[in-house]
């Protein structure tokens, strides 16, 4: 097997990766999209099967992840610009074998002449023509391709199978998915204080480089509000948070992460404030190894120490 290259070097800024994925698997194609952005590469994979399997690999976060939740990560990455995204499809190396006349072979089964279940076909080579005789151990006739009665042997295709339908959809929507309760007002209140606590630590780190992270915030949630709409009405001042009746923890904690991730890694990215990086990674790790069973309780350990390369 070799991939072919279908499509490359499309721009992120014109290419809908999910639209081109739904595409992809409409024409039950087999092969792989690659995505390549600044510190980050992410492959998704459509087998001749019509499964789907995604892996990113974020090189500044320090992260390879598989499955469903790289999947979405991978959907709200592409949004990017400036990224490449390459189709690749799977096909077979042709094996091709010289053939001369006399190899070819033309083998006719006489109808009228029922094989033994348990004794096989013989075939014998006619010297005359080169063309093989089929005998029937059973009854000892022979069958030839000049037979008037003899009939090729029609082999029935199996009917079409319908295309399964995938473990989840192709979406931008992660909202969709958050089918958790909706939070109490005792836990709205904590996971309210804990993101402004949160938040206030990264900003007063950031302030000691004289580094703006409201509008930085302000920014990157503006750029996921399609995907987290929650965050078109949340505003950060200060060191409090304010937002209306957030939904439920894990989708809330996503896209607070989500506009994390996106200044924390262009943080790290610029060599001139890699003191400022560290400095504001070790208060973040801090503030988990203080708050763990709150941070716990609203899903917020594992993917903050993701982000942190912890």
């Amino acid at each position: 097997m070799k991939n072919r290259p279908i499509h490359e070097n499309l721009d992120t800024s014109f290419v809908n990766l999910s639209a081109l994925v739904k595409y992809l698997r409409r024409r039950q194609f087999a092969g792989h999209v690659r995505i390549e952005l600044s510190g980050y590469e992410a492959d998704i994979y459509l087998t001749a099967e019509n499964q789907l399997k995604a892996r990113e690999y974020d090189h500044i976060a320090g992260r390879i992840a598989e499955g469903e939740e790289a999947l979405q990560r991978i959907l709200i990455r592409s949004r990017e610009p400036g990224g490449i995204i390459n189709v690749y499809q799977t096909v077979a190396e042709k094996e091709t074998v010289a053939e001369t006349p006399s190899e070819k072979t033309e083998i006719v089964v006489e109808k009228t002449a029922p094989v033994a279940p348990n004794k096989p076909l013989s075939v014998k080579t006619n010297g005359a023509n080169g063309k093989p005789k089929i005998e029937n151990p059973a009854n000892g006739h022979a069958a030839n391709g000049n037979h008037h009665d003899s009939k090729p042997v029609e082999i029935p295709l199996p009917p079409k199978s319908k295309l399964p339908e995938l473990p989840f959809e192709f979406t931008n929507k992660v909202e969709a998915k958050a089918k958790l309760p909706s939070l109490s007002a005792e836990d709205r209140e904590l996971l309210l204080n804990l993101t402004s606590e949160l938040l206030g630590t990264i900003d007063h780190s950031l302030a000691m480089a004289k580094l703006e992270f409201p509008t930085a915030f302000q920014k990157a949630c503006t750029e996921i509000s399609a995907d987290y709409p929650f965050l078109a009405a949340l505003n950060y001042s200060k060191g409090k948070i304010y937002s209306a009746d957030p939904p439920n923890a894990k989708f809330f904690v996503a896209g607070i992460l989500e506009a994390l991730r996106r200044i924390l890694d262009k943080l790290g990215a610029h060599p001139k404030f890699a003191e400022v990086y560290r400095y504001t990674t070790q208060r973040i790790l801090t503030l988990i190894h203080q708050r763990r069973p709150f941070y716990d309780k609203f899903f917020i350990t594992k993917p903050l120490e993701k982000i942190l390369g912890a």
